[in-house]
């Protein structure tokens, strides 16, 4: 890792975990875990710190791959993205979608139908909301649940007591991780 890939923002690690503040000529200012703020020189974060997001080089790799690199890096800061848990619609909420979908189609051009008809082929209406992209950086464990999902710190969060950061993390819908200067992103 540069100093000067550094921005304020990032989230570093050794034993400790930081987050920083502002980045200086010759240092950065970083807050810890229990909000004290630090000064650390710049040789020290070149030599010994790791970065969450900051990557050289990036390589592809299965979904059990990703898993197993997730959960084999405890304690390092890291980036991690996944896709959260998809909701059921409710029966109204569905049911009146299917129905301006239909009115939509039956009060159209002749010559849109066609098109209308493709759009829903291609874009069907399902009973779910599927989940949305998660991006967290901070770090974890090795703690996985009775479910496997991982205990992850979201260091982006504000500190407010010890478990108010806790995310969960599905190693099985991770679609990329950054941690050791390598992004690794599903195949």
């Amino acid at each position: 890792m540069k100093l000067a890939q550094l921005k304020t923002g990032s989230i570093l690690s050794e034993t400790s975990f930081y987050v920083v503040k502002e980045v200086k000529k010759g240092s950065i200012v970083v807050i810890d875990d229990n909000k004290n703020e630090i000064s650390i020189g710049d040789k020290y974060v070149e030599a010994i710190l790791a970065s969450a997001d900051i990557f050289d080089k990036e390589e592809k790799k299965s979904m059990t791959e990703l898993a197993e690199l997730f959960i084999g890096s405890p304690r390092i800061a890291m980036t991690v993205a996944f896709m959260k848990k998809s909701t059921e619609k409710t029966k109204k909420a569905y049911e009146a979608e299917k129905a301006a979908k239909i009115t939509e189609i039956q009060n159209a051009r002749v010559s849109d139908v066609p098109a209308l008809l493709n759009t829903l082929i291609e874009n069907p209406i399902t009973k779910t909301i599927p989940g949305e992209l998660r991006v967290m950086k901070g770090r974890h464990y090795g703690e996985l649940d009775d479910l496997g999902r991982m205990h992850f710190v979201d260091m982006e969060l504000p500190i407010t007591d010890a478990s108010s950061r806790i995310r969960q993390v599905d190693p099985r819908t991770i679609q990329y991780i950054i941690v050791g200067g390598t992004k690794y992103s599903l195949k």
